[in-house]
């Protein structure tokens, strides 16, 4: 039986909610002025309103890949679109700092079951050899997301408020729901195809029916599995750090830019990822052919964006400014690839519980890193309403620096066999 043509449209559907995912990741960088307004606080405490979404997301990633796994994507998802929109919701009636809290939270749990989903889906769907190419392209259109929140979220604050803004975000999040439940399917046997594994011929070397404690019995002994582990909680930390919340405050503050201006940069990242996350999976399927190779270049160049941003804190020209957010994006994608190298160091049947379990090291890196980047800017002196740059540059040689360890870590990862 050949593989079902139903493969791309469960690849749209998939995609279309993570486009949400990522909308109600990065917003808040946009949204930290008006939040500050409404509710009366500082940066620190922005910081732990924003890691709220983290850290409800790295708490059910285990429990994201155990439905992925046992009840399935279709469900799973749909539920969990229907619980974001219910927290964005309780956020645009929030008249409290402590109610816009639990709001951010149920959000972080109604979005956290969706990336899951999506690997268990591309695992399902896809063969071995486009594995890494289509992990890329959902990315890369997830990403799309975080540019929706970046400009036309200005726009659209400007226009209707932000509590109008979201609560068409919050309709938007129903609708993908229905859609997910109505048009998505578990695998290629519900329609009568056949699994990527079987036309290859792979076999799985344990039984399916492993359970859980078993399953991440084998992966904390791995020793891959922790370089993989610590490189994407520093990598996609300092991502969420930088742009999911303090690269927004930093080009207000230290360029002193308006809010249409910095959302226009902060578009540019995600516009990089758009293009650095399909180029990386080709790279590691096609051309390269090693996801850890691949890694490794863009976790370099993404270091030299770092290293540009604290050597030119505040001198950098308007098209240095559109370059660096440009190419920062675009070597943030070749944190895509990392979920390769994950398929390449477990078996399929542990996929989606493995991928739920590294992503509590990815979205606990999130919470970590804005809460700690916020600690360090607030820590900085106020002039006239700015934050002194001394903030920012700190806070970018604590990411740098830690991303560099992580990578030198990362490095002496074992080769499969």
């Amino acid at each position: 039986m050949p593989i079902t043509p139903y493969r791309y449209v469960i690849f749209i559907l998939i995609s279309m909610a993570y486009v949400l995912v990522y909308f109600h990741r990065t917003s808040t960088a946009v949204l930290v002025p008006e939040l500050i307004t409404a509710f009366k606080v500082d940066t620190a405490a922005m910081g732990l309103f924003s890691s709220m979404y983290f850290y409800a997301y790295a708490m059910c990633q285990l429990p994201a890949g155990i439905l992925a796994d046992r009840w399935g994507a279709r469900k799973t998802t749909s539920a969990s679109m229907l619980l974001a929109s219910a927290g964005t919701f309780l956020l645009v009636n929030s008249s409290t700092f402590e109610q816009a809290m639990v709001s951010r939270f149920l959000v972080g749990i109604g979005v956290a079951f969706i990336y899951v989903c999506g690997m268990r889906l591309l695992a399902d769907w896809f063969n071995k050899n486009e594995f890494a190419t289509y992990t890329g392209l959902f990315t890369a259109i997830g990403n799309s997301g975080a540019m929706v929140s970046a400009a036309p979220l200005v726009v659209l604050i400007t226009e209707m408020g932000w509590r109008g803004a979201l609560t068409v975000s919050a309709a938007v999040t129903v609708l993908i729901a229905l859609l997910l439940y109505a048009l998505m399917r578990n695998k290629p046997t519900d329609l009568g195809g056949a699994n990527p594994d079987d036309i290859e011929d792979i076999k799985a070397v344990a039984s399916p029916h492993s359970g859980v404690g078993k399953t991440l019995g084998i992966l904390v002994r791995k020793y891959n599995f922790w370089t993989i582990a610590t490189l994407f909680f520093v990598l996609y930390g300092t991502q969420m750090g930088f742009q999911g919340l303090w690269a927004g405050p930093y080009l207000l503050n230290v360029y002193q830019m308006t809010s249409s201006q910095a959302g226009y940069l902060l578009m540019l990242i995600p516009a990089g990822l758009i293009v650095g996350g399909p180029a990386a999976g080709l790279l590691a399927d096609r051309i390269i052919k090693s996801p850890k190779t691949v890694i490794i270049i863009g976790v370099i160049i993404n270091l030299i964006t770092w290293l540009l941003l604290i050597l030119m804190i505040d001198s950098m020209s308007w098209c240095l400014l559109q370059l660096i957010m440009f190419i920062y994006g675009f070597s943030c994608g070749s944190v895509v690839v990392l979920w390769s190298n994950l398929k390449e160091n477990v078996d399929v049947y542990m996929f989606g519980i493995s991928a739920g379990f590294v992503n509590i090291f990815v979205f606990s890196g999130g919470a970590v890193y804005q809460q700690l980047l916020g600690h360090i800017i607030g820590q900085a002196p106020v002039v006239d309403q700015f934050i002194s740059t001394s903030g920012f540059k700190f806070a970018f040689i604590f990411c740098a620096v830690s991303l560099a360890l992580a990578l030198l870590f990362y490095a002496t990862q074992k080769e499969t066999t």
